[in-house]
């Protein structure tokens, strides 16, 4: 009889042996998971301080001229800034033509030119003659007319 009671006794111990390292492994998965959630988003700013809408009759296509500043004081990857205009699919500022060399960042107090062409008027595509463009980057946005 003694010896059930022992056994007993053993059985019970590495089952609370179990139970306590499976909690400990659970707490410190998520320790780790909320630090992992804690992940900061840049918060940059940028002044979309143009788009200039330019027909050229004799190519028959428009264009649009976008300068943009960035007012903030962190540098941005040119691919996370996003344009829509009329609010229409947006895209990626990537995909522009600069002015000047290839830009892939945008650093602060600086500013860049960009022109998206090949747009045609008198096809009545969205893209045509837009009255409003949006710039996004991270949870920062705003809009400017069109002119």
């Amino acid at each position: 009889m003694a010896g059930s009671s022992v056994a007993g006794l053993i059985v019970g111990t590495v089952f609370i042996v179990i139970f306590a390292s499976a909690t400990i492994t659970l707490i410190d998965n998520v320790n780790r998971a909320q630090e992992a959630s804690e992940v900061e988003l840049p918060s940059p700013e940028l002044t979309l301080v143009s788009a200039d809408w330019t027909w050229d009759g004799a190519a028959g296509e428009g264009s649009i001229v976008y300068t943009i500043t960035n007012s903030g004081t962190e540098t941005v990857n040119i691919a996370h800034i996003y344009l829509s205009k009329d609010g229409n699919d947006p895209f990626s500022c990537s995909t522009l033509t600069w002015d000047s060399s290839p830009a892939i960042y945008i650093f602060p107090g600086e500013t860049i030119v960009a022109t998206e062409s090949g747009l045609d008027a008198s096809d009545d595509d969205i893209d045509d003659n837009p009255q409003t463009v949006f710039l996004a980057v991270f949870e920062y946005s705003l809009a400017v007319s069109v002119t």
